[in-house]
């Protein structure tokens, strides 16, 4: 019993894990493909592509 709880424990850990980096990793796109993106002023673009 003890060895079955140990492996449960161990198992709801993982799939904690990789269910967290699912959403972490699907959020961002998520809200690309789902909502308009902010229009950002062209000198800020510029400011970011000479630093």
């Amino acid at each position: 019993m003890k060895k079955l709880i140990n492996f449960i424990t161990k198992a709801s850990t993982a799939l904690a894990a990789l269910a967290l980096v699912v959403a972490t990793t699907s959020v961002s796109s998520a809200c690309y493909h789902w909502f308009g993106q902010p229009i950002e002023p062209e000198e800020l673009r510029n400011y970011v592509n000479n630093k």
